[in-house]
């Protein structure tokens, strides 16, 4: 539900029902996203981490092609060739829409590298492994993703900006944003 919100969602009689079943299947200890800081569906619907940065309609758009198939092949083929270090985890085509959503595993040993961004952020005793993959949508022949200063708080909606007990904080990801970004265009074959 926590995404369902934050990805603003507008029936979320769906992930309800995955939810329940998921509880039903697998038990329930906690409910993602709580903290000291809780964040109602309303301030999801709306959250963005800090004045300046991205909320979730302020997407990083990272390759425009004249058709939707244009675009998913040129997709398909970016992640086949690890483009930006970018591969393809899945690919989830949307019934009656020409949109295409494509879980990305980002390996860059470098900034942009899921291991790199784990490593540093995600040290919590309950793990905030939902944050991968990330996601590239293909929109017609737009291409875009979430803007990564949104994604990455959006995960860690209650990490400091620069110190913390865990050590985990954003300024240890300073250079992950537009690295991310990068990589995502590279696989889109964007621009650069």
């Amino acid at each position: 539900m926590y995404f369902a919100n934050t990805y603003r969602i507008e029936d979320t009689s769906g992930p309800a029902d995955a939810l329940k079943s998921l509880e039903a299947t697998l038990g329930k200890e906690t409910t993602y996203g709580t903290g000291e800081k809780q964040l109602s569906a309303a301030d999801l619907r709306k959250y963005h981490y800090m004045f300046g940065m991205e909320y979730f309609d302020d997407p990083s758009e990272l390759a425009e092609y004249d058709s939707y198939e244009e675009a998913v092949a040129a997709v398909e083929e970016g992640l086949a060739q690890g483009r930006g270090g970018a591969t393809k985890v899945y690919r989830i085509d949307i019934p009656g829409r020409n949109e295409t959503v494509f879980g990305v595993a980002l390996n860059d040993s470098g900034c942009s590298g899921d291991e790199y961004i784990m490593s540093r952020v995600d040290k919590e005793a309950i793990r905030s492994t939902g944050h991968l993959p990330y996601e590239i949508l293909v929109s017609d022949g737009d291409v875009y993703a979430l803007y990564a200063r949104f994604r990455i708080a959006i995960s860690w909606p209650h990490l400091p900006m620069i110190q913390s007990d865990t050590g985990a904080t954003f300024f240890n990801i300073m250079c992950a944003p537009n690295a991310i970004e990068e990589a995502l265009i590279d696989a889109a074959g964007g621009d650069i």
